[in-house]
């Protein structure tokens, strides 16, 4: 075998300049002419041997020209470097001699490019191109080499039928329609859209009486796509037997939902036929869900239902419902909503459901699977970040030995996290290990993943001279329950180190129609400069706080829950001596009462160690004599239902967590991050402040808010509290 070889230096006579067209960053498209090329020839560029690689070259017969010209050819070559350094020049290795091109100084479009090939090549252009194709395709692609394999496309493929139907089905799409030119089974496309992109289609085909002879219908999933819908598609080009074909969308194509979509094709798969791997890809895709519920109608001891399903807004879904599954034929279970899906069988806690037991108890169809007498059919799950869009379907699937996939729709309503989550508490029994476990495992982990908007001041309404600059302004924070404010504004009134401080009340939307009206009246009254502060959003005291705060620019501000009730004047400077006395560098708080005289809270301290470790109310329950006379002290944190501190330190430490139920937790929460920012907490014993929560809820139901807001806040501060100091 003679072995073509490029010499490292050849002088050869001029050489033609031949148009090109850059294909990507490192090919370009070469066409010209000469009197013989073989198929496979090395090709070298910008004169350097060494840089060369092996390269196709289609030819054709050109039946006018000259013996030195009877070839036309189009091969591939590398790019020549970007400053052209080179001398521009490829050489061709064939038998004999090389041949020498000069590249011309500009390339041609490729529009332009393609368009002198098809005048150049004639009755061979569509041979060529489909040698060309085969090239570009077999090649690593790049968008400008896929615009090219778009434009020869368009140029050579010859009809070969319509997509009449398609529909979106999680990864793939539905087409059906009627082609003759390809058979059953997987076939690769390319995607027009926009560009261009492969696909796979797994097909079955199947007769139709109004189709000429050779055609039929088929139908199928594309696969391994990068569209995302249906609609996205221009036409679809595949290889027959005979050359490129081009499937054209049907002007009047139908487009499907995607729940409709299984229905097609189990309607498919009965009516025609296809190879068995493709045919049971279609089958699987088939068995989808399609709107339906299925779970009811097995043969299967399996039933299902839903008690509740809640979309929480911003954190996911929470679904209370039960699984009647005896024989234990149930596997995976997932929740889904179109690409979006969540393992629940991993994640929920089952629950005792006597009731349904009894309630299948008497059905001579699930008789023999009563044996086991388990009552453990409940189930509470949260799905985190699992968010339905607008008009998916939200379901259950139940993979059941022996069947395959059934499924159960769900209905969801919509609720702000905390009203979701709260209406959980009323169905568990805290006295049951159950209870402890859906807190622990799904509602603290729901609020926690909850992204809860911040309270947000809406409106703004002054009485008398307000001075929102202030050094010193009292900040008072009214959630949504009944206040009587004229013992409250009394008090303030006739405390002397008060009366000339500017005072802001934020108080929820709902409520200020009565709260506002009141508030105005008492300011007018004893001529005190009040900001009113309508809120939006507010589900406790510290929303109003937060925004009250935020809509003032007091240097420093004192903060007085709704649910706090003075019993001392004098409090208020007692407190500010305190924090000026520690520089104006930490969170004051007083002393919190019970209405019987008791301790609520005389500081939060640190005790335990290492993993250990926790902050502990040591004072609660103790009469007052307990703390006797003792002087201001640093504590772990302080109590927000009664403080001073900086308002530049409040707003640095970002306010309040939303991630608790109570406002205590919330409050520990903010004290902590301050303590994290340097702000430590300064208890002062000496002042006295009432603070009464109203008894809303049952007593069982506040026992488990606890438990959750304990939960939560482990979860985010035990190892910071494990390492601590104090």
């Amino acid at each position: 075998m003679n072995e073509v070889i490029i010499p490292e230096r050849t002088m050869i006579s001029p050489a033609p300049t031949v148009a090109w067209t850059p294909l990507g960053e490192n090919a370009i498209l070469v066409m010209s002419a000469c009197d013989a090329l073989p198929g496979k020839v090395p090709v070298a560029v910008d004169g350097n041997p060494r840089n060369r690689v092996e390269t196709m070259a289609l030819t054709w017969r050109r039946p006018q020209a000259d013996a030195a010209h009877a070839t036309g050819f189009l091969c591939l070559a590398p790019a020549p470097s970007p400053d052209r350094a080179g001398s521009g020049a490829i050489l061709l290795g064939r038998p004999g001699r090389p041949l020498r091109l000069i590249l011309a100084p500009k390339p041609m479009p490729l529009q332009a490019f393609l368009a002198a090939l098809a005048d150049e090549a004639g009755q061979s252009f569509p041979t060529v191109v489909d040698g060309l194709l085969e090239v570009l395709l077999a090649g690593k692609s790049n968008p400008r080499r896929l615009r090219a394999v778009g434009m020869l496309l368009q140029s050579v493929a010859k009809p070969g039928g319509f997509v009449e139907v398609m529909g979106p089905l999680d990864e793939g799409i539905f087409l059906q329609g009627w082609t003759s030119n390809f058979a059953a089974g997987r076939t690769k496309l390319l995607i027009a859209h926009g560009g261009l992109s492969p696909a796979v289609l797994e097909a079955g085909t199947f007769q139709r009486d109004d189709l000429g002879e050779g055609a039929c219908g088929f139908f199928g999933l594309l696969e391994e796509c990068a569209i995302r819908h249906p609609s996205e598609i221009e036409r679809l080009f595949f290889r027959a037997n005979d050359g490129w074909r081009a499937l054209e969308v049907y002007d009047r194509h139908v487009l499907l939902e995607q729940i409709t979509v299984p229905g097609h094709l189990r309607d498919g798969l009965q009516r025609g036929m296809a190879p068995t791997a493709t045919a049971e890809k279609l089958k699987q895709a088939s068995q989808r869900f399609d709107g339906r519920d299925t779970i009811s109608f097995l043969e299967q001891p399996v039933r299902a239902g839903i008690d509740d399903a809640t979309i929480v807004e911003g954190s996911g879904v929470l679904v209370i419902g039960w699984l009647f599954d005896p024989d234990r034929l149930t596997g995976t279970v997932t929740l889904r909503s179109g690409s979006q899906s969540c393992v629940v069988d991993k994640l929920w806690t089952r629950a005792a459901r006597p009731d349904v037991t009894a309630a299948f108890a008497e059905d001579p169809r699930f008789g023999p699977a009563m044996a086991s007498r388990r009552n453990s059919h409940g189930f509470i799950v949260f799905a985190p970040k699992l968010l339905p869009e607008p008009g998916q379907p939200l379901y259950l699937e139940f993979e059941v030995e022996g069947h395959g996939p059934a499924f159960l729709p769900l209905s969801p309503g919509r609720n702000p996290p905390r009203r979701a989550l709260e209406r959980v508490f009323g169905l568990l029994d805290p006295r049951s290990s159950t209870a402890a476990a859906v807190v622990e495992r799904q509602i603290a982990p729901a609020l926690q993943a909850a992204e809860i908007a911040p309270p947000k001041a809406i409106e703004t309404h002054d009485i008398g001279r307000f001075n929102a600059d202030a050094a010193l302004g009292l900040v008072i924070g009214l959630d949504q329950r009944q206040r009587e404010l004229s013992s409250l504004f009394a008090l303030l009134a006739i405390d002397p180190e008060i009366r000339p401080l500017p005072i802001v009340v934020a108080a929820p939307g709902e409520s200020f129609d009565r709260l506002g009206a009141e508030a105005r009246r008492l300011a007018k009254f004893y001529g005190l400069q009040v900001r009113l502060v309508l809120v939006e959003g507010v589900e406790d005291s510290c929303d109003a706080l937060e925004a009250g705060v935020r809509a003032c620019r007091f240097q420093t501000v004192a903060l007085l829950s709704g649910a706090a009730q003075i019993r001392m004047p004098g409090w208020l400077g007692r407190l500010e001596r305190a924090y000026r006395g520690r520089g104006g560098h930490c969170v004051a708080s007083p002393t919190l009462l019970f209405e019987d005289n008791s301790i609520r809270w005389a500081g939060a301290w640190l005790e335990g160690e290492g993993a250990n470790r926790r902050v502990y109310n040591r004072f609660v329950g103790y009469p007052l004599d307990a703390i006797g006379s003792l002087g201001p002290m640093e504590v772990a944190a302080g109590a927000t239902e009664c403080c001073v501190m900086s308002r530049n330190a409040f707003l640095e430490a970002d306010g309040f967590s939303r991630s608790y139920f109570t406002p205590s937790e919330k409050g520990l929460d903010l004290c902590l991050k301050l303590r994290m920012n340097g702000v430590p907490s300064l208890w002062v014993p000496e002042v006295e402040i009432y603070v009464v929560e109203d008894a809303e809820t049952r007593p069982h139901v506040g026992a488990l808010i606890n438990l959750a807001d304990r939960t939560s806040f482990d979860r985010r501060w035990a190892l910071a509290i494990s390492n601590m100091r104090g």
